[in-house]
């Protein structure tokens, strides 16, 4: 289940730089929960800039366990944990936090789900490219760049560690992205986003329940040992 809102834009003092068009009229000057984590995931871009490039977007809500799909869009997390396709494939390609570039505006299709409750920022790659500029284009590109480095490495990690490593790994990558959030995340998901065979994964959590790392429940994880869970993972994705 999804919803999504028009975005309310932060109230600041410096006036629009000459080469970005007016902000909205309709844009409610008030500081809200939303802006400040909208604020967060873009802070990369300068502070001027951030503003007025969020003045245009959308803000996405889902709930655990929906559905993504996008193309020629810029999109970004602003909050929870999504976890994206590999090209249609099943294996998932990434798991994206807060401020994790998700799509570029091109044309490519983008699919996923959500492994916690989330929010995504939408918006079309022309009011973007108008609004935040060179800046903002940068940011898109470094991101890309990033996610590209980030699944070279996955691919060592995959034929460099064990499966109880990885799959501990895996959970706190997806902890540090959304702290005290129920994980949505059956045993036989688990797999396919590690390429993994699903008795090897059940091997692998029934280790680490019996460390007292974590405890599953009708398809839930909930974290219990930070640290166990955290000496039993590699780290590769904790290194990125």
């Amino acid at each position: 289940m999804s919803s999504t809102e028009p975005f309310t834009t932060l109230v600041a003092d410096t006036a629009a730089p000459s080469s970005v068009p007016d902000a909205p009229a309709d844009a409610a000057p008030r500081l809200t929960d939303e802006t400040l984590r909208l604020w967060t995931a873009f802070s990369p871009l300068p502070a001027e800039l951030r503003r007025w490039a969020l003045a245009v977007g959308r803000v996405e809500r889902s709930d655990a366990g929906a559905a993504y799909g996008s193309a020629g869009e810029v999109a970004v997390v602003v909050s929870g944990c999504l976890a994206t396709g590999a090209g249609g494939a099943d294996l998932t390609a990434d798991v994206l936090g807060p401020g994790d570039v998700v799509a570029t505006g091109a044309p490519r299709v983008v699919t996923g789900h959500w492994i916690t409750a989330g929010e995504v920022y939408r918006v079309g790659l022309d009011d973007w490219m108008r609004r935040a500029g060179a800046d903002g284009l940068v940011h898109l590109l470094e991101g890309a760049d990033r996610r590209r480095a980030v699944l070279e490495r996955r691919l060592v990690c995959a034929t460099g560690h064990l499966a109880t490593a990885r799959v501990a790994d895996l959970l706190l990558s997806i902890q540090r992205a959304a702290p005290g959030a129920g994980i949505l995340l059956s045993q036989a998901r688990l797999g396919a986003m590690l390429g993994l065979r699903r008795t090897t994964v059940n091997g692998s959590c029934r280790e680490l329940e019996q460390a007292g790392a974590f405890r599953t429940t009708r398809g839930k994880i909930r974290i219990l040992d930070l640290a166990r869970l955290t000496a039993a993972a590699c780290g590769c994705r904790g290194a990125e």
